[in-house]
């Protein structure tokens, strides 16, 4: 009998302590699951940390300390003519321009757009501007522009409109001001070729809803667009994908200044048809395949194949600013660069108390 009951013990005891030594055993599992996990992301922070392109400059700001912060640095465009009191757009009919005041919202992402209104459709375009697109349609037409209409598709048939070239202006960390054709903040996806199709007034939509109110489609986002919308302010006058899938163009990330850093665009007419060579913007021709290699009897290289030099880019890519376009921004001082006051020298003697 008790032979039998000290079997049962030691069963007993064994099977407690195999259940412990399993319960020790997950529990240790689940802490170094927790570690690898937890150094993963402590190693993932230090990457986006130290990368140019992650969240360094990813400081989140309202609206209204974003119109504040481009209020606070760029004066109103000289001999321009305000349109809209609640928004920053100016034309100057002489000149034929329309001038935008906006900040840089993306950097290296996929893009539909590369200016949009503020509040809109920041996450698939370069700038976002303190302007609603039906003013800056209106804008254009007083400058002289003339809406053609926009992209159709099945059959496809590009926008077409009075072509615009669009200017970006920002100022340095001196304070000088810097400008660039916008179509350079923009590049063919996986290469570093800048886009060089020229933008048209394409004139968007109207849509009246059921109580007969209009819409001004374009106001939902598609200000200049980079692929084809049937509501498109401005859109490029070739056939452009806007498929997740197949996004032809992309933030030219090298060339555009850090996130919320405010600029301004200037829009002028051409008198000329858009830029809009396929050759340049043409996707890859697939390859057919190699044959297979003897080595008996190989094969002499052709030398024409590889060696082609790649065409130049259109002169409207590399031709300077005109200094007319960057004459029309203007920063304030800053209040850091402002004099300070020298605090004046005490008097010696008061001329209303006497000398002791």
């Amino acid at each position: 009998m008790d032979f039998c009951c000290s079997i049962r013990f030691k069963n007993r005891a064994s099977r407690s302590l195999s259940g412990i030594e399993k319960n020790m055993t997950i529990s240790r599992l689940r802490t170094a699951l927790f570690i690898v996990f937890s150094l993963r992301f402590f190693v993932l922070a230090i990457v986006c940390a130290m990368s140019a392109n992650c969240f360094a400059d990813d400081t989140w700001r309202s609206q209204s300390e974003l119109l504040k912060m481009v209020s606070d640095q760029f004066e109103p465009p000289k001999e321009g003519r305000l349109l809209h009191r609640e928004n920053r757009i100016w034309i100057n009919k002489d000149e034929q321009v329309v001038v935008l005041d906006g900040y840089v919202v993306q950097r290296s992402v996929p893009l539909e757009l590369f200016a949009c209104p503020a509040g809109t459709k920041e996450h698939e375009a370069v700038v976002a501007v303190f302007a609603k697109s039906q003013l800056v349609h209106a804008g254009l037409m007083a400058i002289g522009a003339k809406a053609g209409s926009t992209a159709s598709f099945e059959p496809f048939k590009p926008a077409h409109g009075t072509t615009i070239r669009a200017y970006v202006l920002w100022l340095d960390e001196d304070g000088k001001t810097m400008g660039t054709l916008a179509q350079n903040w923009i590049r063919k996806s996986g290469t570093k070729k800048a886009m060089s199709w020229d933008w048209v007034f394409a004139g968007s939509k109207i849509y009246k809803d059921e109580d007969d109110k209009e819409h001004y489609l374009g106001d939902s986002g598609e200000l200049i667009s980079v692929s084809n919308f049937s509501t498109s302010t401005m859109d490029v006058a070739v056939q452009s994908e806007q498929s997740n899938a197949s996004l032809m163009f992309e933030a030219f990330t090298d060339r555009i200044p850090p996130r919320n850093t405010a600029v301004r665009l200037v829009l002028t007419l051409l008198d000329e048809p858009p830029y809009s060579e396929t050759e340049d913007e043409s996707t890859v021709q697939v390859k057919p395949p190699a044959e297979p290699a003897d080595p008996a009897n190989p094969k002499p290289k052709d030398a024409k194949a590889d060696d082609k030099p790649e065409k130049p880019e259109p002169k409207h890519l590399t031709a300077k600013v005109n200094d007319n376009i960057l004459k029309l921004l203007v920063g304030k001082p800053s209040k850091s660069a402002e004099p300070k006051a020298t605090p004046s020298e005490p008097v010696k003697n008061p001329p209303n108390k006497p000398k002791k």
